[in-house]
């Protein structure tokens, strides 16, 4: 798999944060939106408006094998593959329960994930801050984590890792209502194959994840299918169904 190589820049961010933080967490919670587009909007308005954010995602972990349903750009599923070689990463780390928020400031001084710091490092990520989502816990132990990536050292401070905090919480809440509709293992098994299919889409054809999901959508709407049929073509040929 191709691996993007440019980090993201972290945009300035003008105007009175506690006004737009609020703004962004009532349209997330009063949109009309499925649990995926629930998610992809959270990791997106962590980039928009946490500080230092260069890239955000969800990723989930299953006997230490990570998939990532939702990020704001592709360069996140060569951090969750560069984690799952080094098996281990502050990513994992929360996911696994052992913090519920992990904060790298430096990886490039961090002995605590040495395989992991040295590819982050090569990708530009000096700085990670990841919180535990808590999922339904079965047999099947699922696991999952919303990671923020910073490209400099120290990129989050207090109020920072406090906001992705309360995102954390609203990413937890979407999944358990998904987790009570659709059954723990139908819900999250569908974010997989959804991110999956995203994550093709996105390095393939160079798209955003919001574009990448607005085609997936597209046609499930065009041929009337359900969105995890069309994730699922996708995943098996590469491309959506013509």
């Amino acid at each position: 798999m191709s691996q993007p190589t440019q980090m993201p820049s972290a945009t300035s961010r003008p105007g009175p944060l506690g006004g737009r933080l609020a703004s962004g967490l009532r349209d997330l919670a009063s949109r009309q939106a499925s649990v995926d587009e629930t998610l992809q909007a959270a990791v997106d308005l962590c980039v928009e408006l946490i500080d230092g954010c260069a890239v955000a995602d969800v990723m989930f972990l299953r006997s230490k094998q990570s998939t990532v349903p939702v990020a704001s750009d592709a360069l996140s599923r060569a951090l969750a593959q560069a984690q799952q070689q080094a098996d281990g990463g502050p990513c994992m780390t929360a996911a696994l329960g052992h913090e519920q928020i992990v904060v790298a400031n430096d990886l490039r001084a961090d002995q605590r994930w040495p395989d992991f710091a040295r590819q982050a490092i090569e990708l530009g990520v000096t700085s990670v801050v990841s919180y535990q989502l808590f999922l339904h816990r079965d047999d099947n132990d699922r696991f999952g984590a919303l990671n923020l990536y910073g490209s400099g050292p120290d990129a989050f401070d207090e109020r920072a890792i406090e906001i992705g905090e309360v995102f954390a919480a609203h990413c937890t809440a979407a999944l358990a209502a998904a987790i009570a509709q659709e059954g723990a293992e139908a819900a999250l098994e569908t974010r997989d194959l959804i991110g999956q299919a995203k994550g093709i889409l996105m390095e393939r054809h160079r798209l955003t994840a919001e574009d990448a999901f607005e085609r997936l959508s597209k046609t499930s709407q065009d041929r009337n299918l359900k969105l995890r049929q069309i994730a699922q073509v996708v995943t098996s040929t590469g491309e959506l169904p013509t």
